[in-house]
């Protein structure tokens, strides 16, 4: 008879591990761990959840995604939110809409995100006073709305989104709940229902508008208008709106998140951002944008961003559900179960990363290679449904990482800096540092 993976210790009548796991998955995930190694279960309610670490269980994963396990399903709490479309539809429905999503992120098209980027970054930076204090953790948050307005709008995104846009739109961020069914009567999935609402009113003049003279746009409603499905056919209005802010959650608050760990993890290394400032003086100028030249000689400031990913990625954990009996290991998993990626074991497993909880972006380097398997890190998921915007990511967090050591010293402030959780994607607290343009 085959057997399923040991239950973990600390279960609660009827919610199981599901409290735990609302207030502090990671602790959660390293008790698992230490119990019962790198496949476990827990339970979450009635439902059931293997729990694995480690890049050959990853890979397993990864490649079962869309065969023995399924995506959508897990991530309903997400379907709620953004619609039917990424990898939160089915794999049909995914295949059909990825020609849209190599035409949104083709090389030709990074190239104008990366103007869009440099602009809207410097106009961030000019409008600091030349010393005083910030919330690093806030204003990522709110440059990459900027950022992610001008890239897939254009240059006049605060007139077409109109100011109660991003408010609309935090509030379907702060539903996503991976624990609760999401269609319970409660405010926050209300809130949600309503912006919702608000959001698609925004869209439909702004399709409208495009419809009516569409020589005079190339964005990405355009680009979602007018570029042919793998069947042939084009999207509607309402796939349209669900594509959109689907994206701008991948290609905005996942990014908030890590930029802002990364200037921070910067700050408490000052020894590496004395690296990363040196690359900056010889690289980097001041009065010419960071092009995609530029970019692919900032090589310290790529390996602190894959640093920041494995310790404080956005994107913690991944769901796949149990389509067909799933076999991992020495454990069958049957129809019906969940399957858990978690970061806060795989990311730290010390026979990958040499002291694995030190900031040390030189594990990264060409030398080192730590973690050169491509599933020791699930930050930006793996298979088929790796992040598409990944380099997106990257270069919008290394121009302003770039940029931002340029033109002021920081000192930190904050001491306390904690992991948020269940608000969105994952973010530090807040994270006050003093600042003086140079």
């Amino acid at each position: 008879m085959s057997k399923t993976p040991p239950v973990i210790s600390g279960g609660l009548p009827v919610f199981g591990h599901a409290l735990e796991m609302m207030r502090d998955r990671e602790k959660l995930f390293k008790r698992g761990f230490q119990e019962a190694g790198d496949i476990y279960t827990i339970h979450l309610g009635p439902q059931k959840a293997a729990v694995v670490t480690g890049a050959e269980w990853n890979k397993i994963v990864y490649t079962q995604t869309d065969k023995s396990l399924n995506m959508n399903v897990a991530y309903a709490f997400l379907k709620e939110s953004i619609g039917e479309v990424l990898f939160i539809a089915s794999p049909e429905t995914y295949v059909n809409q990825r020609p849209v999503l190599q035409e949104v992120f083709k090389r030709e098209r990074m190239t104008t995100y990366v103007k869009a980027m440099n602009r809207e970054v410097q106009s961030w930076l000019d409008s600091l006073e030349d010393q005083g204090e910030m919330d690093i953790t806030a204003e990522m948050l709110r440059l990459t709305q900027y950022v992610a307005g001008a890239a897939l709008i254009g240059e006049d995104f605060r007139t077409e989104l109109g100011e109660a846009f991003w408010k609309n739109y935090g509030a379907i961020s702060r539903s996503m709940d991976p624990i609760l069914p999401p269609r319970l009567p409660l405010p926050k999935f209300l809130r949600r229902d309503k912006a919702k609402l608000e959001i698609k009113k925004v869209f439909h003049d702004l399709i409208a508008k495009r419809r009516h003279d569409p020589a005079n746009y190339d964005d990405l409603i355009s680009t979602l208008l007018t570029t042919p499905l793998k069947d042939g056919t084009f999207m509607d209005e309402t796939t349209i709106v669900s594509m959109f802010t689907g994206l701008l959650f991948a290609g905005h608050e996942t990014t908030a998140g890590q930029a802002a760990w990364l200037v921070t993890l910067l700050l408490q290394r000052p020894d590496y951002l004395r690296l990363v400032e040196q690359e900056i003086d010889r690289i980097v100028s001041l009065d010419t944008d960071i092009d995609e030249m530029v970019l692919r000689k900032l090589e310290t400031i790529y390996w602190a961003i894959d640093e920041t990913t494995r310790m404080r990625p956005s994107a913690d954990l991944q769901i796949r559900t149990v389509t067909h009996p799933f076999q991992i290991g020495d454990f069958e998993l049957p129809k019906g179960w969940r399957v858990i990626l978690n970061a806060a074991n795989s990311h730290f497993l010390p026979e990958v990363f040499s002291n694995p909880y030190q900031f040390d972006p030189l594990r990264w380097s060409p030398e080192r290679a730590e973690g050169k398997n491509p599933f020791a890190i699930i930050g930006f998921g793996g298979g088929i449904h790796k992040c598409t915007g990944m380099n997106f990511a990257k270069n919008e967090m290394a121009i302003i990482t770039a940029r931002l050591f340029q033109q002021f010293e920081l000192e930190l402030l904050s001491r306390d800096i904690r992991i948020i959780q269940g608000a969105g994607a994952n973010h530090p607290s807040t994270v006050l540092v003093r600042y003086k343009r140079k």
